[in-house]
């Protein structure tokens, strides 16, 4: 077979011709980036650069510290940062001397491009090669695998792209599962760790390989000596198991302490394969790229870039439907081989496709993937088309069977033998090169070495900083900013463009930074980014202050024009900031030393529903008031435990709740704000009991003393007397559309003052009262950013004086307000980003309905350009 499919060379000389192929085939692809190896990457200044920043952190750390491996520098006061998107442990190993030698993180992210597009090819080659004996079987095959349309589409993507390994995985536990040794099983084990730890998707795609090979040989072993190596494989890949584990641990705290770290299926749905991504291509495709009906355009960055090519479906056709004629008995394989290995690569690239769909193909649900789903064992995955790179490799070895196959019937039927089956084979190959050849990609130019600017290169010798660069994107409205409000930035390209930047050249110094961005982004920086849309302001100071902020890098290029004087008065201007000098477009202001307050010096006071019905959860809060002279930064973010006891008429235990809650993050100076507290289970005390939830609490009832008591933490040990009425057939808002209720400010309807423009601001704290017959239901603790229909809080409409509107808010209720009951409402608001006069309209509002009940109508004077200033 080697000779009627070969191109007559063998040993060292195949392998350098095969490598020297797959590196021209990467050049031609890839092209011009090789010429900007050093200074340019494929895919924009998002992603990329993320990848760039997260690369050079694990080359440098793995080396220097690597029990701080996760500790990234960016998105600071968080923690075990690199959890919140791929840690990509293998690239980082593998790029490590070239970043360490050229001191380049862009030359080391380049070279792993380059690195897996030769390896991905050899490790197909030889896999193929095994499996057919074909060694243009091999080349076509492993020039798909390396090069197809989807994979190209994933440059922006590295984690993603990086996936050379697992061929040859695969390649080795093929030949442990044939004809065992140590030496097979090693190499199985190291690159199914390697393969899997470079992204968490290619874990799974391994482990569902492994395990499809593994159960696929399963079937059709009988003898003694089979078992025994299915059982060294198992033992193997339990083994490569139990080293993948210290990696996950940092992802099982970070799923443990934030809400919505994980992935929603709502989110998953978004990034489902649809039947026309099958006729999508890439605008870079030599072929393709104006996408000539019927086919849809897509492009580098693109998740949906599905069409696999003509040639490769043909031959992966011819490798599935050709058989073996009289006279070919050159062809390595025999049927028995074929059922066992083709076979088994045709089911595992249609389960691959059908996983590809995510949850639901054509509107209903996949069981596919719903299954493993609820297993838990997807739910850290968003995108399933990225499961298509499995399907892109068994496409290869099924088009490496058709080469092979259609080699040897070229050899059978002509008179010039292993001559024309080597044209043939060369033909196929360049065929299926021209039909996938992408060419003149564009490449972002970054700067390096001499060309980064100089203030990192300052900031590098500058001892225990933590810098923010500013001024931030411009954000829209998230509607909601006093809970775990949405970031929304108008541009979210240009947003991902500077983050990623701050990233990158953050490689320059390694101080940590608040800037940043991930797959997550946790409260802390939402909330940050929001308040310092208002920097340079007193409050944003204090913040930055409590948050142990040194440096501001302020980049002039990032400023409007028309805005350059203003801001200019205002930074030479804020108390707090001193200059400490320029560096070209960026200027670097410090954050002077001042007095922080800490958690256990607020004044705390709980706020509940006078009334609940019985087996139902509700919402209480926390009204957390600041009564120092100095801001309040919290940065723990461990949830905080509390229990809320009620009392019988003897002043034992009638039952019990339990439950968590987020501790306030940021509390200005005479600030006042609402923490919710979710109650959802009750577990009875009386005796005889037993501990049930809510639905089994139908035995209390009337009016209890109950007592929540806040266990430790950050706020410290607090406890708070209340009362607490159970009581039957009580209505809330979420059932009720006659809804009633008035709202006012203690002291009258004054001009409100806001000394500074955007960012957030607490506007005052305004009482409002149930009069209507229906508990208001307050917005409970969550991270979904939608509100449930029925929820009352306060919507916030800004207005300009000539009627033309600025932005609708809103503020949340501190707890579920029962009929007849008053409650403290604290404003929250982000203030108009212009300076001048506005008008405010402040009212009730049920989810679903709209507007009810009494209004303020409040005159804000948003201030001028400095506070405390001239």
């Amino acid at each position: 077979m080697d000779e009627a499919t070969g191109f007559g060379v063998s040993g060292w000389k195949e392998y350098s011709l095969v490598l020297a192929f797959f590196l021209v085939a990467a050049v031609l692809f890839t092209w011009p980036l090789v010429l900007h190896v050093h200074d340019g990457i494929v895919g924009g200044h998002g992603d990329p650069l993320l990848n760039t920043w997260i690369i050079s952190w694990d080359a440098r750390t793995i080396f220097t510290h690597p029990t701080r491996l996760f500790q990234g520098n960016i998105i600071y006061p968080s923690r075990d940062v690199l959890a919140y998107s791929e840690h990509q442990f293998t690239l980082g190993l593998i790029a490590a001397p070239v970043y360490f030698v050229s001191r380049n993180p862009i030359l080391a992210y380049n070279f792993l491009v380059f690195f897996c597009i030769v390896v991905s090819g050899l490790g197909c080659y030889l896999l193929i090669k095994e499996l057919t004996g074909s060694r243009w079987g091999g080349l076509a095959g492993g020039l798909f695998y390396a090069l197809f349309p989807y994979k190209i589409g994933q440059l922006s993507h590295i984690q993603i792209f990086f996936i050379p390994f697992l061929p040859l995985m695969l390649l080795y536990l093929h030949r442990y599962l044939e004809r065992g040794g140590w030496r097979n099983a090693a190499l199985f084990a190291a690159f199914f760790l390697a393969q899997s730890l470079s992204s968490w998707h290619h874990l799974i795609y391994c482990a569902i390989a492994a395990g499809l090979m593994w159960l696929w040989r399963a079937v059709s072993s009988r003898r003694r000596e089979q078992w025994l190596r299915l059982l060294g494989a198992a033992a193997v890949a339990a083994a490569v198991a139990l080293l993948v584990v210290p990696f996950a641990l940092p992802y099982m705290r970070a799923h443990d302490r934030l809400p919505g770290f994980e992935r929603s299926l709502k989110e998953v749905e978004l990034y489902g394969a649809r039947g026309e991504d099958y006729l999508r291509v890439l605008d870079d495709s030599v072929v393709y790229g104006d996408a000539p009906s019927p086919f849809r355009e897509g492009g580098i960055g693109y998740e949906n870039v599905l069409y696999p090519g003509v040639m490769v479906l043909l031959l992966a056709v011819a490798g599935l439907a050709l058989r073996r004629r009289e006279g070919e008995d050159q062809l390595a394989y025999d049927p028995a081989s074929f059922r066992r290995n083709a076979l088994l690569f045709l089911a595992l690239g249609a389960l691959s496709v059908l996983l590809a769909f995510g949850p639901k193909i054509g509107g209903r649900e996949n069981p596919f993937y719903m299954i493993p789903y609820r297993m838990g064992l997807l739910k850290f995955t968003r995108v399933p088309t990225r499961f298509f790179l499995l399907a892109g490799l068994c496409l290869a070895v099924l088009s490496g069977y058709g080469v092979a196959k259609l080699c040897v019937r070229s050899v059978s039927v002509s008179e010039r033998g292993l001559k024309a089956g080597r044209l043939l084979g060369f033909g196929l190959v360049a065929l299926l090169l021209m039909e996938l050849l992408t060419w003149n990609l564009y490449v972002y130019p970054i700067p390096v070495w001499g060309d980064v600017p100089e203030v990192y290169s300052w900031l590098a010798k500058q001892d225990d900083a933590r810098i923010i660069e500013l001024p931030t994107h411009a954000l829209g409205p998230a509607v909601m900013y006093d809970r775990d409000l949405k970031l929304a930035p108008f541009d979210i390209f240009e947003y991902l463009y500077r983050e990623g930047d701050v990233m990158y050249f953050s490689a320059y110094h390694w101080k940590q930074v608040v800037n940043g961005y991930s797959g997550y982004s946790p409260f802390s920086y939402r909330r940050i980014i929001t308040e310092m849309q208002g920097f340079p302001s007193a409050r944003t100071v204090g913040l930055l202050r409590g948050l142990g902020v040194t440096h501001v890098l302020w980049d002039w290029n990032w400023v409007p024009s028309e805005r350059m004087e203003e801001f200019n008065v205002r930074l030479f201007s804020t108390p707090g900031l001193s200059f400490e000098g320029d560096f070209g477009s960026k200027s670097v202001f410090l954050v002077e030393p001042g007095e922080t307050s800490y958690p256990q010096e607020m004044e705390v006071a709980a706020v509940a529903p006078a009334a609940v019905p019985p087996r139902s959860g509700f919402e209480m809060g926390l009204l957390v008031k600041n009564p120092t002279q100095a801001p309040m930064v919290c940065v723990e973010e461990e949830w905080q435990r509390f229990t809320l006891i009620f009392r019988n008429g003897e002043g034992g235990t009638a039952a019990e709740a339990r439950g968590e809650y987020r501790a306030p993050f940021f509390v200005d100076a005479g600030e006042t704000v609402s923490v919710p507290l979710r109650v959802e289970e009750i577990r009875l005390e009386e005796p005889g009991s037993e501990a049930v939830p809510e639905e089994g609490s139908n035995a209390l009832r009337g009016l209890y003393e109950a007592e929540l008591t806040l266990e430790g933490g950050v706020l410290g040990d607090r406890r708070f007397a209340l009362e607490l009425e159970i009581v039957d057939g009580l209505p809330d808002s979420a059932s009720s559309d006659v809804l009633a209720g008035v709202l006012w400010m203690p002291g009258g309807e004054a001009a409100l003052n806001v000394p500074s423009p955007n960012g957030l601001y607490p506007l005052a704290v305004v009482r409002a009262r149930n009069e209507g017959g229906a508990t208001w239901k307050a917005l409970p603790q969550m991270e979904d950013y939608s509100l449930p229909p029925g929820e009352v809080h306060l919507a916030l409409s800004w207005t300009e004086p000539d009627g033309t509107p600025w932005e609708e808010q809103a503020c949340s209720l501190p707890c579920d307000v029962a009929p007849g009951q008053e409650v403290e409402v604290p404003l929250l608001a982000r203030p108009p980003a212009t300076p001048g006069e506005y008008h405010l309209r402040v009212g009730l509002y049920r989810e679903g309905s709209g507007r009810f009940g009494g209004e303020l109508l409040l005159k804000v004077v948003v201030g001028g350009l400095v506070e405390g200033g001239p």
